[in-house]
């Protein structure tokens, strides 16, 4: 499955479905849980080093476990005026990340969910990471899913002066 494809869609489509009922998710704060999904992915810096032959594989990849992902959150979300926000919205989004990836099989073994208090590998191995399915199904989703948020209802006019419906 395309990794961070995947990832930001269904971060996308969970964010529409809820702005449907809650008007907290707006499309900047679908943004920023679409980021968040990002954040355990952080790890791939790791590429950028191994270029230059340094290898910081063991000291990086704990940003790739729900603790790392936590407090790479809390540092970027104070970059933020409302950083409490920022983070909540970040956390949705790096769960749904790991939700996704809990789903995959693991040619590693599984995800580290409990460290640092366990080395327990987790992984429930019903999606191979190279299937694609996943993704190109999550994309129709979301397509979906962005039509029908922006239909045409019958009745319905907008505001040219403000852009407000």
């Amino acid at each position: 499955m395309p990794d961070r494809l995947a990832h930001v869609l269904v971060a996308y489509v969970l964010c529409s479905v809820l702005g449907m009922k809650f008007k907290t998710f707006t499309k900047a704060n679908t943004a920023l849980v679409m980021a968040g999904a990002l954040i355990p992915d952080l790890v791939k810096i790791e590429l950028g080093f191994d270029l230059f032959g340094i290898a910081v594989e063991d000291i990086i990849a704990p940003l790739h476990t729900p603790i790392g992902s936590l407090l790479s959150a809390a540092l970027i979300a104070l970059l933020f005026i409302e950083a409490v926000v920022v983070f909540s919205l970040f956390v949705l989004g790096f769960t749904t990340h790991f939700a996704l990836d809990l789903l995959l099989g693991h040619v590693s073994g599984g995800m580290l969910l409990l460290f640092p208090v366990s080395w327990a590998e987790y992984q429930l191995g019903l999606i191979h990471s190279d299937n694609y399915v996943v993704a190109l199904l999550m994309l129709a989703l979301a397509v979906l899913v962005y039509i029908f948020q922006n239909r045409k209802l019958p009745g319905r006019r907008v505001n040219r002066s403000r852009g407000v419906p």
